[in-house]
């Protein structure tokens, strides 16, 4: 931990919202709970996702996040996995999060978009807004895409 001033208490508090916010992220994705997922991204959040082979552009901002997600991927299957994240307290109200990663996206026969099966890490800025823990920024950094049919 950097220069920060939470308490250990707040630290594991904040672990705990740190990771039901991106469990929520994953479930609202791969059940396409499109009017809910908004609620896991601070207003003016930039999510950079644009990998090779997956060419998006940044998004900024939590309304547009979402419609990117819904037009990309609402037709598809999602399977998206986190697992154990580093955290790194910034300040009471920010933290830096790195945590492993595994996806499926499967489109259904005829559609333009290809499938895959990818592993990385998403690396993140989380933000305490109103009490809750958001995602600020969020960039994904693929180890691997394998790309199907």
């Amino acid at each position: 931990m950097s220069q920060s001033t939470i308490t250990e208490l707040e630290q594991l508090l904040a672990l705990e919202n740190i990771r039901n916010t991106k469990a929520r992220y994953c479930r609202y994705i791969d059940t396409k709970q499109w009017d809910t997922l908004g609620e896991v991204f601070a207003p003016d959040a930039v999510a950079d996702f644009s990998t090779e082979g997956n060419p998006i552009p940044v998004l900024t901002g939590r309304d547009t996040i979402v419609q990117v997600f819904r037009d990309l991927v609402d037709v598809a299957v999602t399977v998206h996995h986190v697992h154990s994240a580093e955290v790194e307290f910034v300040s009471e109200n920010e933290a830096k999060v790195i945590s492993p990663m595994e996806d499926w996206v499967t489109f259904p026969e005829g559609n333009d978009n290809k499938s895959f099966h990818g592993f990385g890490h998403y690396h993140e800025t989380f933000v305490k807004i109103d009490g809750q823990w958001l995602i600020q920024h969020t960039s994904l950094k693929r180890l691997r895409l394998d790309l199907f049919e």
